[in-house]
C-alpha cells in the first residue's frame, strides 16, 4: 500500500479517510529531450508529411468539385422578355381607303397614348409588284406611324387576284409563262361550293375550261402548286418588308393549296341540320383545307419576313370557319404569335372559359368580340396570357380615365408577362351556378392579379375563395369611372367572397399569392 495515504479528518468523531494513488506523479507532458527525440524519427516524420499532403489533396479535391457543381448547374438566369408583340395591345385599323397621313391624325394620337404596339393594316397584295406609287404611299403613312413608336402589321391576301388582273387575262389567253397561274380544269368537281354559298367553278369560254374562285366569282384562285406564283408571292413579301413593315398576317391562308377531288358531305361535330349541298358547311372541304404542302409554304414565308433587327409577326388571320390552326396539334412554330379566332363573350361563363383555355399555352394574338366593342371587355383582355387585339373603338378618348392605360403597363409585371394563369368561370355569392368569368394571374414572390368580368346584364356579386393563390381578402386595384357610379368603391380591402361586379363590366383585384392548399387547411 505504498501508494495510499491514511487521513484523518474530524478527531471529534473519528472520521478518517483513505486516498489511493495519492503519492503518484502527475502526467505533465514531454520533456524538450523528448520532443526532440521523436521529432526527427522517420516514422513521425513520414506521418507528418503524409498527413499534410492528405490534408491538401481533400482541400483541392473538393474545391474542383464545388467549381463543377457551379459550372454544369443549370443556370437560372431571368426569363426573356416579351416581345413587343406579346405585350400588346394590339390593334385593327382599315387603311385602305385612308392612306394620307393627316386623315389618321385622332387615331394615332390615341394609339400613342394607350402604348399600343402594333396595328394590323390591310393593304393592297400583288398591286404592288406593278404600281410603285401604292407602296410608296404607304410607306408615307409607315413612317408617320413608327415614329409615334408604333409598328406596321400588313394584311394581304395571297389566294387570289380579281379576273380583269393581267395575269388572269393572259392565263385566260394561254399565254405563257401565266398559263399555270390559276387552277383551270376541264372537269369541275360537281361539289364544289365557294364560300359565298355559290358554285367554285366558273368557265372560261375563251379557253374553254373552268377556273376556280373559292371567295367570289370574280377573284380567280393562284395556283401555289406552280413555284413561279409561289416567287410572285415572295416578291409581295419582300417589297412590303423593305417598305417598312414589321410583320404580316396572311387571310384565308389554310385554303391556298387544293386537290381537284370530289367532296365528302359533312357529318357529326361542325355540321349544320339546315344545310343543303349548295351550302359551304354542307361539305368537309378537306382537298381545299391545310394540305400538308401549306407547311412548307409558311415555312418559307416566315423567313422572308423575319428580321436580324428587330422580332417580327409573321401569323395568319383565324375567321372561326374552321377550327383554329393551334388546336390541331398542327406544327405553327413558324408562326409568331400563332393567331386564335375572335372569342364572342356571351352570357355562358363556363363554354366562355372553356373557349378562352383552348387557345391558351401558346401566346397567341385574342381578340374578345361583342356587339359594342366594350371597353370593360378590353380590361379583361388585357390579363389574359395572351396578344390581345383591340378594335380602336374600345379606347377611350377621355383623359380622366387612365383604368385601361394602367392595365397596359401593368403588362410588364413579372405575374403577367411570366407568371401562371387560371381562367375559369366563377358563382356569385350564395350561388353554385358559375355566372362570372375570371382570369388569375401569379407569381411566387410578386403580386397577383385577377380579373373579373361579368357578362350578365344584372349586377352580381362574385365569390372567388375557389380560385387558386387567392387569399380570403383581395384589394381592389383598378375600376373604370362606370363601375365606380355602380360600386362606389371606398374601401381598398375586400372579401374575397364578396365582390361587386356590375353587368358587362369588370373589375380587377390585387392579392398576396397563397398556395391552393394551404388556404384549404387553414378553412
Amino acid at each position: 500500500m505504498s501508494d495510499a495515504k491514511y487521513v484523518v479528518g474530524d478527531h471529534r468523531n473519528g472520521d478518517a479517510k483513505i486516498e489511493l494513488d495519492a503519492n503518484k506523479r502527475q502526467f505533465t507532458g514531454m520533456t524538450r529531450e523528448e520532443v526532440l527525440k521523436y521529432a526527427d524519427d522517420p516514422f513521425w516524420v513520414n506521418l507528418r508529411w503524409s498527413l499534410f499532403v492528405l490534408f491538401w489533396v481533400a482541400w483541392l479535391c473538393m474545391l474542383a468539385g464545388a467549381i463543377a457543381v457551379i459550372v454544369r448547374a443549370p443556370k437560372c438566369g431571368p426569363p426573356e422578355p416579351r416581345t413587343w408583340y406579346e405585350l400588346g395591345p394590339l390593334v385593327g385599323l382599315d387603311l385602305v381607303d385612308a392612306v394620307e397621313p393627316q386623315d389618321l391624325q385622332q387615331d394615332l394620337e390615341l394609339l400613342k397614348t394607350f402604348k399600343v404596339q402594333g396595328v394590323f393594316v390591310q393593304v393592297p397584295t400583288y398591286e404592288v409588284l406593278d404600281k410603285r406609287d401604292t407602296l410608296d404611299e404607304f410607306k408615307i403613312l409607315f413612317n408617320k406611324i413608327k415614329k409615334i413608336g408604333i409598328r406596321v402589321i400588313v394584311d394581304l391576301i395571297p389566294n387570289y387576284v380579281f379576273t380583269n388582273h393581267t395575269w388572269f387575262v393572259q392565263s385566260e389567253n394561254s399565254t405563257e409563262p401565266y398559263t399555270d397561274y390559276f387552277i383551270w380544269t376541264k372537269e369541275q368537281p360537281a361539289n364544289w361550293v365557294s364560300k359565298i354559298n355559290m358554285p367554285a367553278f366558273t368557265r372560261s369560254e375563251k379557253r374553254q375550261m373552268f377556273y376556280l374562285h373559292q371567295f367570289c366569282d370574280n377573284c380567280a384562285d393562284l395556283n401555289f402548286d406552280n413555284p413561279k406564283v409561289v416567287e410572285k408571292f415572295d416578291m409581295v413579301l419582300k417589297a412590303w418588308m423593305g417598305a417598312g413593315a414589321s410583320g404580316v398576317r396572311l387571310n384565308n391562308a389554310r385554303h391556298l393549296l387544293v386537290e381537284l377531288l370530289e367532296e365528302k358531305t359533312r357529318v357529326g361535330r361542325g355540321s349544320s341540320v339546315d344545310a343543303d349541298h349548295m351550302r359551304y358547311d354542307f361539305w368537309e372541304h378537306k382537298h381545299t383545307t391545310d394540305l400538308p404542302k401549306l407547311k412548307e409554304l409558311l415555312a418559307r414565308w416566315s423567313k422572308i419576313v423575319t428580321k436580324e433587327s428587330e422580332p417580327t409577326v409573321f401569323t395568319l388571320k383565324e375567321d372561326g370557319s374552321l377550327p383554329d390552326l393551334i388546336l390541331l396539334n398542327h406544327n405553327v412554330s413558324m408562326l409568331r404569335p400563332p393567331s386564335a379566332a375572335p372569342v364572342p363573350v356571351t352570357e355562358d361563363a363556363d363554354a366562355l372559359a372553356s373557349r378562352i383555355n383552348k387557345t391558351l399555352g401558346s401566346w397567341p394574338i385574342l381578340q374578345l368580340t361583342d356587339t359594342n366593342d366594350d371597353r370593360e371587355l378590353a380590361s379583361f383582355a388585357m390579363l389574359l396570357p395572351a396578344a390581345p387585339l383591340l378594335n380602336i373603338k374600345q379606347l377611350s378618348a377621355d383623359e380622366n380615365d387612365t383604368s385601361l392605360l394602367d392595365l397596359v403597363n401593368l403588362r410588364s409585371d413579372a405575374s403577367l408577362s411570366h407568371g401562371e394563369h387560371h381562367v375559369a368561370a366563377a358563382p356569385a355569392r350564395n350561388a353554385s351556378e358559375n355566372v362570372l368569368i375570371v382570369c388569375a394571374r401569379w407569381k411566387e414572390g410578386h403580386t397577383g392579379y385577377m380579373a373579373v368580368y361579368n357578362p350578365s346584364r344584372q349586377d352580381l356579386h362574385a365569390n372567388l375563395t375557389a380560385v387558386p393563390s387567392v387569399p380570403g381578402t383581395i384589394t381592389i386595384q383598378n375600376v373604370s369611372p362606370a363601375v365606380k357610379l355602380v360600386t362606389n368603391y371606398t374601401k381598398n380591402y375586400q372579401p374575397a367572397e364578396d365582390v361587386l361586379v356590375p353587368a358587362k363590366s369588370t373589375v380587377v383585384v390585387s392579392y398576396v399569392p397563397i398556395k391552393h392548399e394551404k388556404r384549404e387547411k387553414d378553412e
